[in-house]
């Protein structure tokens, strides 16, 4: 795992004031801030429309960022270590690969101590919205990249802030 000083060494300030991270434009925010947002998409939405909101985003977000990883040269699992490292180092909790299978796009990823999680404190129900999507997203591009015909799917399997020791993940092949 990277120390966080070879993190900040990656980041740059450009002239234009944006925060780069390997040619990703980065946003530092405090995490109660992103949680607030959270909240207040779902108290005014639903919990349905937050749920797909941040899947989505999760999703997408992370098929950009694998796609970079691939086009510098990443292959295969490689993309989502490097994925999974960036998103620990960046203080969303440490994030463990438990089963992969690039094949039939299959992989299962716990989340230890969820930034989010603890922030939202104990709740009914799941609250890593964002991470199902994100964990699909890098999964898709990597797929993608080797021209598999496969579409893939994450669910949240268990969450911390329902009082379950880990967050854990599954990503499989989308049913139609």
């Amino acid at each position: 795992m990277e120390a966080f000083g070879g993190l900040i060494k990656r980041l740059e300030l450009t002239e234009e004031n944006r925060l780069v991270l390997d040619e990703v434009p980065m946003v530092l925010m405090p995490l109660w801030f992103f949680a607030g947002i959270m909240k207040r998409v779902e108290a005014e939405a639903g919990r349905r429309a937050v749920a797909k909101i941040y899947y989505d985003a999760g999703y997408e977000g992370a098929y950009k960022w694998s796609r970079v990883q691939i086009e510098n040269g990443l292959q295969g699992s490689a993309v989502l270590e490097q994925y999974l490292n960036s998103m620990t180092n960046r203080g969303w909790g440490r994030f463990e690969i438990v089963s992969w299978d690039e094949n039939n796009g299959r992989g299962v990823f716990r989340l230890h101590h969820s930034a989010l999680a603890l922030e939202q404190g104990r709740t009914e129900e799941a609250s890593c919205l964002w991470v199902p999507g994100a964990m699909a997203g890098s999964m898709q591009a990597i797929l993608d990249s080797n021209d598999s015909p496969l579409k893939v799917g994450g669910r949240e399997i268990q969450c911390l802030s329902t009082g379950q020791p880990f967050c854990e993940f599954m990503v499989a092949p989308a049913t139609q």
